[in-house]
């Protein structure tokens, strides 16, 4: 028998992130299946009046929603407006379709949501739901169970085994801090984005990198390679850290991880150390509150 995950529960509390709108919240607990593709979260919805049932990764490591510029075309989904987004390694300019009505069951719904159209989404899904969901309500993946569940604020209650892991305030994403230890030497604290959308365990941004000595500290690299984000490639390092820890109950020891080598891109020095992904998170059931 498989056995039960812990469950990690992160307190939020996130001016940016209002209470439910009455529209929104469910009388009751609202659970819905969802899809394991390769690891990742992927839940089904519908937009609008369209009774097409689409397939959306759920994505911690975005603040809003993205679809599919085709499939936006096909349901009637027209942009209103352009805006600036960021991104690794820069900032883009995005058509944006406002007003849009997300239906996640027959009885549960967020309103006037903005949606960016892309023209391609990861793993070739119709679209990317992210932290605006947990903007309307708890979150709780059960990846034993393979269910997602949304709780109205204040209605949810943590499991008795639950960790709970404190987010960094006054931020539109999940921040955790975390010690990060490459060869068992010296540990060096973090703040890391917590990123269900991201396919590694960890990597470590290049000023984090660079400030830390991180490949100087006598880190193996098992292999290179390199990210392009518009246009610009980085060369990033992969190999094994000594440990990495999230609190005295959520370590990991011989853990793989990713350094990215020194960028030309400018990096604002508030900016996350690094980010956290699903190869790492779905060791654990986990809630946002």
């Amino acid at each position: 028998m498989k056995a039960t995950k812990t469950l990690l529960a992160f307190a939020f509390a996130v001016a940016v992130f209002s209470p439910c709108k009455a529209q929104e919240r469910a009388a009751a607990d609202v659970t819905l299946p969802f899809e394991l593709l390769e690891g990742h979260v992927v839940i089904p919805l519908r937009l609008n009046g369209s009774g097409a049932v689409l397939r959306f990764l759920f994505d911690t490591g975005a603040d809003g929603m993205a679809i599919r510029r085709s499939l936006a075309d096909s349901i009637g989904l027209a942009a209103t407006h352009r805006q600036e987004a960021n991104v690794v390694g820069g900032k883009v300019q995005v058509a944006i379709a406002s007003a849009s009505t997300v239906h996640l069951t027959d009885s549960f719904a967020l309103q006037n949501q903005n949606i960016a159209l892309f023209p391609t989404i990861k793993h070739g899904l119709d679209g990317v739901i992210g932290l605006n969901l947990a903007a309307a309500c708890v979150v709780s993946v059960d990846f034993d169970r393979r269910q997602l569940t949304l709780s109205a604020f204040g209605a949810h209650r943590n499991e008795a085994n639950a960790i709970v892991l404190p987010i960094a305030d006054g931020q539109k994403l999940l921040i955790l801090q975390g010690a990060l230890d490459i060869v068992g030497k010296k540990e060096v604290t973090g703040n890391f984005i917590f990123d269900t959308g991201a396919s590694y365990h960890l990597i470590a941004f290049s000023r984090f990198v660079r400030k830390n000595r991180l490949l100087l500290t006598g880190f193996k690299p098992e292999g290179q390679a390199s990210t392009v984000s518009m246009g610009h490639a980085t060369p990033v390092f992969y190999g094994k850290a000594h440990s990495f820890r999230l609190s005295p109950d959520v370590a990991f020891t011989d853990m793989p991880v990713t350094l990215q080598a020194s960028s030309s891109a400018s990096t604002p020095s508030h900016a996350p150390d690094g980010s956290i992904g699903i190869k790492l998170i779905r060791q654990f059931n986990f809630s946002i509150d």
